[in-house]
């Protein structure tokens, strides 16, 4: 019980401190808070993405994980070199199946 509650009191001290800065437009988040806000997204979906990538089955195995990564470093490549976004998720995801494929055509899977 007492876990639950704790739980509970840091996610409303949490809360309270998001929202104060939304409520009262006097309140403003410190300079230093101010110059790292734009990298929060990135680093957000980097710790979303990377571990889907290096373990997909939440455990590191060459089958299951060569074909995610390599699909994710021709999916950036070809995004970086056509800046077209559509097109680096198309190649990485026709790469990642063509891999599923061999590897499972080989028995690796």
């Amino acid at each position: 019980m007492l876990d639950a509650i704790a739980i509970v009191l840091s996610g409303v001290v949490t809360y309270l401190t998001r929202v104060v800065f939304l409520v009262d437009r006097r309140i403003r988040p410190p300079g230093r808070s101010l110059r790292y806000l734009p990298l929060v997204g990135p680093a957000v979906l980097g710790a979303i993405a990377v571990p889907g990538i290096l373990a997909p089955l939440g455990v590191i195995s060459f089958a299951q994980t060569a074909p995610a990564v390599v699909a994710a470093v021709v999916a950036v490549v070809l995004q970086r070199l056509t800046r077209q976004l559509v097109v680096g998720l198309v190649a990485g995801l026709l790469v990642w199946w063509g891999l599923v494929a061999l590897l499972t055509a080989a028995g690796w899977r």
